[in-house]
């Protein structure tokens, strides 16, 4: 791999590994003064605007490793104030480049004095605590400011490197996060241990252990520990490093780690961007790679023995169903034939998912080949007889929420009238694949709520089929002896839309009318607050608007935006957001044809909210949920309640509306990859619910 870096002597040195570059190339570097080292087999030389340039010239299949230099321990030890000096002037010209070129925005100098006094504070501390460390410990090299691999600004201040394991050290100027409950710096470092855990692909693939301290280097300052992140200071620094040092060995693949690629584990926007423009399945985690391998290996057993299989795939929410399901299509459909076809009765994620696609694509019939609303599906081979579906494999989103026979308007439910259209496919090919994908509570339609049942039912209908199924959904299903096929891979345990971490229990306690309890929901919140979730309430929309400018500098790629429930109060609405238009033909709520466009970009605007209609099973970065009169907070319980939630009661709209308005919340509270803020409006009625989440220990904006 040929890769080039910045020396601390503040000097470029490019690394064609072992190979002899063309000699135009060689013409370009000797120009700029970058010359051949025979003795480190290495190019090398200034760091200025030619040799940049010229590095920047031949960089096609060069791979930068972004970082500001690596230094050993014993180097800044024994470094003298002018040394220090200059390593503080080239940190400060590298940021300066990467802020600028990472944001517009960012002009000239960019670094702030503090900042440059922070890495003079933190050289000055390194050389004084760590001089008794052990002289074979002080040979390991220290990494400044590495730009982790697919981000804008992420940077863990230093970075320490052995054959087993990474540890991330941020320096701060403080005495004690942990006594003032500073709660940023810590998830800070939390935040960077997990992206090394979860996206580089180094760490990933040699197994490393990964390690983050929040080091305080005020004179002053105390060792101490705070959302599981222990603190060091003056006292136990050394100690620390040295025990962590104990038994290992330097580095050997040091340069291969820097220059590693992003393990990319994306949204499902993303993720359609990645199979559609690359032609390939984007990383996925290893138990939904499992889960899509099994997925695929029955469906090729069912075409090579002439079956008929039901597939269901279980999950909580955000473990990547709809990714499996997209992932299936794209691998059966991806030699020009349509096999497979996504069906989806969620309107807007039909809308979303083809915007996406149509952006991409260079064929106009693509999206649609891929995924189909079910209401068109419906029309086509649900109501006439003789039509067959040109796919064997039909992939039902949302399968919990499958309409039954009042519903649907018909002597029969959708799972029914999926296996007649199975039975139709499999007359002409002699092959019929269902997968359904089934989420638990997130029933937010009339007509919805029988569940599993529906499923039960057609099966007992149709006894040549088979239902392989995970053991959580087995148990519903009865009478049908061998054609039952329990396989728990077939469960997604785990939430992917935050990097692995599962808000579903967290919320489950918070909003359940049923089964939350005070002592459980502080224990999940104390768990989520040791990761780096952040999840934040207010009732001021100028917070909000301060909150997300910094996001907009910070983490610029990130997408947020406001979220309401089907339920939601105007008037209660408009007690934060004055003048607010929601609900049908709302203004500030987003319609039929709009979603695509707000869930890739507009969303930022915050002129729009989404409500459950749009946003069942898509994510953005930073949800701002908005909290409308529907669900309070009353004598220590949940109330569902407002016009809304009294016209489906009294119109019968749902066997159990309550119900209803509890699951849209369950789905605006499991929508965020990054964090959530809670929104809740200056209305008294609303004061209980704004203590209940401030008293569980939730982060105020």
């Amino acid at each position: 791999m040929k890769t080039y870096s910045i020396t601390s002597n503040n000097e470029i040195e490019i690394n064609f590994d072992g190979n002899i570059p063309d000699t135009a190339i060689r013409s370009k570097m000797k120009a700029a003064r970058i010359w051949w080292n025979p003795v480190r087999k290495i190019w090398h030389g200034p760091n200025n605007k030619e040799t940049r340039a010229v590095v920047k010239d031949i960089n096609e299949n060069l791979s930068i490793i972004d970082y500001a230099f690596k230094l050993k321990i014993k180097d800044i030890i024994q470094a003298d104030r002018t040394q220090l000096e200059t390593w503080v002037s080239i940190l400060r010209d590298y940021v300066n480049e990467v802020m600028t070129e990472e944001n517009a925005s960012h002009v000239n100098d960019t670094v702030s004095k503090s900042q440059e006094l922070a890495w003079m504070d933190c050289f000055e501390f390194v050389a004084e605590t760590l001089v008794d460390l052990p002289a074979k410990d002080k040979e390991y090299e220290l990494i400044f400011e590495y730009s982790l691999p697919g981000t804008v600004h992420e940077r863990p201040d230093v970075l320490l490197l052995t054959d087993t394991k990474v540890i991330s050290l941020e320096f701060k100027r403080k005495k004690a996060p942990q006594d003032d409950d500073d709660r940023n710096d810590v998830a800070q470092a939390i935040r960077y241990k997990e992206w090394l855990m979860n996206h580089h692909k180094v760490t990933i693939d040699k197994k490393l252990d990964v390690k983050s301290y929040l080091i305080c280097t005020n004179k002053d300052a105390k060792a101490g520990k705070l959302r599981d992140v222990d603190i060091l200071s003056t006292e136990n620094f050394c100690e620390v490093i040295e025990e962590e040092l104990n038994g290992e060995m330097l580095c050997s693949f040091i340069e291969e780690w820097l220059s590693s690629s992003k393990t990319e584990m994306p949204d499902m926007l993303k993720a359609i961007e990645i199979m559609y423009r690359e032609g390939k399945i984007p990383y996925i985690s290893d138990v939904n790679e499992k889960c899509l391998s099994k997925v695929l290996w029955y469906i090729n057993g069912a075409k090579k023995k002439k079956k008929k299989i039901l597939i269901l795939i279980n999950g909580v929410p955000g473990a990547g169903k709809t990714a499996v399901g997209q992932s299936v299509v794209y691998e059966e459909n991806k030699n020009g034939k349509a096999n497979a076809v996504y069906l989806s009765g969620n309107g807007p994620l039909v809308e979303v998912l083809q915007y996406q696609i149509d952006k991409i694509g260079n064929n106009k019939h693509m999206s649609e080949n891929a995924i189909q609303a079910m209401v068109n599906f419906k029309k086509a081979f649900f109501y006439k007889n003789t039509a067959v579906p040109e796919q064997s494999i039909l992939i039902f989103d949302e399968a919990q929420r499958a309409w039954d026979e009042n519903q649907l308007g018909k002597d029969y439910s959708e799972p029914e009238g999926l296996f007649r259209v199975g039975e139709k496919i499999y007359k002409h090919r002699e092959c019929a694949v269902i997968i359904g994908l089934y989420g638990n509570g997130q029933v937010i339609y009339k007509g919805e709520e029988e569940g599993i049942s529906l499923w039960d039912k057609a099966l007992k209908k149709h006894d040549d089929w088979y239902v392989i199924t995970p053991e959580e959904l087995a148990s519903q299903i009865s009478e049908i002896g061998k054609r039952k096929i329990v396989d728990n891979d077939m469960f997604l345990p785990v939430s992917l839309r935050a990097d692995f971490i599962d808000c579903s229990k967290w919320v489950e306690q918070a909003i359940s009318r049923c089964y939350g309890t005070v002592n459980n929901v502080n224990k999940e919140l104390d768990k989520l607050q040791k990761t780096s979730m952040r999840i934040y309430v207010t009732r001021d929309f100028d917070k909000v608007k301060e909150h997300v400018e910094r996001i907009d500098v910070n983490c610029s790629k990130w997408k947020y935006g406001i979220m309401i429930s089907n339920f939601a109060e105007q008037s209660v609405v408009r007690k934060v957001m004055p003048g607010w238009s929601i609900g049908y033909k709302g203004y500030n709520e987003v319609h039929n044809g709009e979603y695509g466009r707000w869930f890739t970009g507009e969303c930022k605007k915050l002129e729009k909210a989404c409500s459950v209609y749009g946003n069942q099973g898509l994510e953005i970065d930073c949800p701002i949920v908005l909290f409308g009169g529907d669900y309070i907070r009353q004598g220590d319980k949940w109330i569902a309640r407002g016009y809304k939630y009294a016209k489906a009661k009294q119109e019968k709209h749902y066997n159990d509306v309550d119900t209803i308005v509890e699951n849209n919340y369950r789905v605006l509270l499991t929508r965020a990859r990054r964090e959530m803020i809670i929104l809740i409006p200056k209305d008294k009625m609303l004061d209980e619910t704004y203590d209940y989440f401030v008293n569980m220990g939730m982060d105020k904006l």
